[in-house]
């Protein structure tokens, strides 16, 4: 017989898949509570949610949202069954500020680690989620992008100072020298 705890579950975890489509199925081996939660308080600065999730009940999910979504019935053909604890990310639009709060979060506790993740239609795997994390952010390259694009301009504009501003220091040291 299904419980209807069980069975609301597995509805909530089906509408979390509706609503939002990047996520990242995270390990959680022995982990305290207590980093848990200081996790959920970090992970909610990029307004993404963590949640604890019971393996069966992701798998009854994601068997339920599968149905005309070809990345969800590859992500069964590859990661099915689940093992060990589990738990989920789940991120807006702007999953790449979320993914690096969590690899920042995860270089100090050594307890999580990545299954695999589905972010933006592609379905990766531990090391390739890993990867990804790792990678600048988009607004930290658009950052360099333009640094890299005035800064050739300021030093030209240095470039042609140059010669007038050492004639000036010269005049000026000069003039300091005459009065003295």
């Amino acid at each position: 017989m299904v419980s209807t705890q069980k069975k609301s579950q597995v509805d909530k975890l089906y509408n979390l898949f509706k609503e939002k489509s990047n996520f990242v199925l995270v390990k959680i081996d022995k982990t305290s509570h207590q980093n848990l939660e200081s996790l959920r308080k970090v992970l909610r600065k990029s307004n993404s949610s963590f949640k604890v999730i019971k393996n069966s009940l992701f798998e009854k999910a994601i068997y339920r949202a599968a149905l005309g979504k070809p990345k969800l019935n590859e992500l069964k053909k590859k990661f099915f069954p689940l093992k060990e604890t589990s738990a989920i990310i789940t991120f807006d639009n702007d999953w790449s500020t979320g993914i690096k709060l969590f690899n920042e979060f995860i270089q100090k506790e050594k307890t999580l680690s990545y299954k695999f993740s589905l972010l933006d239609s592609s379905l990766y795997d531990e090391t390739q989620t890993e990867k990804i994390a790792k990678l600048p952010s988009r607004g930290e390259l658009v950052a360099k992008l333009i640094g890299s694009i005035k800064s050739p301009m300021s030093k030209f504009v240095y470039a042609l100072k140059f010669n007038t501003n050492k004639f000036v220091y010269i005049l000026q040291t000069k003039s300091k020298g005459v009065s003295n």
